[in-house]
């Protein structure tokens, strides 16, 4: 049963990224209009708004127009379903981390996805996560202490990792003579750093510069890109978050061997 509960949480919740992937780069409310087709603008009723079942039983069709419905719904809603499943399977023995793992996995895919299309990634999501960081501190797994400990660590993992990536930006920035960092990548990682503490900045900020220089010389070598065309961060550095999250304690582990 609890994978069933993960995979319809994972639909739930990839149906609500659509929601946040269309409308926050467009300055749009979240919750207002209710949904609706695009071309006709009419509103959706709740049987044609089922993850992915919707989709498929409309032939990828409005139900009142017939204008084709863009196959991002349905797959959006699969990833993210498996992205649910997999926390559950990978964390079947703390529920704390596989509920965390899930609050991730949303943020850092949608936000991610944002970045590479607009280039932006919008407060609205980065903030809300930094906010849920510090409020469910308490009881996170991945800090050690009483609850008020666990506080101190998220504020400061928080609060400091924001600083140090100031700081870098502000480096990187006088170094190349443009902006090294955008502010939405900034306050991503103090963010993360706040769900996931001193690691939520190391692992993001390594595996994110790695991943993203791999890709960045293949897109060069492959003439995709030229040089000094500069690539969307907030991807990689969801993808280190990510990384972190499923295997906290590498950052350690890389650092203690001689």
């Amino acid at each position: 049963m609890r994978y069933l509960y993960s995979a319809i949480l994972g639909l739930l919740f990839g149906s609500f990224s659509n929601v946040c992937i269309l409308r926050l780069p467009a300055d749009e409310s979240l919750w207002f209009p209710r949904s609706h087709c695009p071309r006709c603008h009419r509103s959706l009723k709740a049987i044609h708004n089922i993850p992915v079942i919707s989709y498929l039983v409309l032939k990828g069709r409005c139900g009142f127009c017939r204008s084709p419905i863009s196959a991002q719904y349905p797959l959006i809603e699969c990833i993210m379903a498996l992205l649910f499943l997999f926390n559950a399977w990978h964390f079947s023995d703390s529920v704390d981390r596989m509920v965390i793992a899930d609050v991730l996995s949303f943020y850092l895919s949608t936000l991610s996805l944002i970045d590479f299309r607009h280039r932006i990634i919008p407060d609205e999501l980065s903030l809300s996560l930094l906010a849920l960081g510090f409020l469910g501190s308490f009881a996170n797994p991945y800090f050690s202490g009483s609850p008020s400990v666990k506080l101190v660590e998220s504020l400061v993992a928080g609060i400091g990792g924001g600083l140090m990536m100031l700081i870098i930006a502000w480096v990187g920035e006088k170094a190349f003579k443009k902006e090294a960092m955008g502010g939405g990548d900034i306050k991503l990682v103090a963010a993360t750093s706040a769900v996931l503490g001193w690691e939520g900045l190391i692992g993001p900020l390594m595996l994110g510069s790695l991943t993203g220089g791999l890709v960045a010389l293949i897109l060069l070598f492959s003439k995709k890109k030229k040089l000094g065309e500069t690539l969307p961060f907030g991807p990689f550095l969801s993808l280190g978050a990510y990384v972190t999250c499923l295997f906290p304690g590498w950052c350690r582990y890389l650092f203690s061997q001689k």
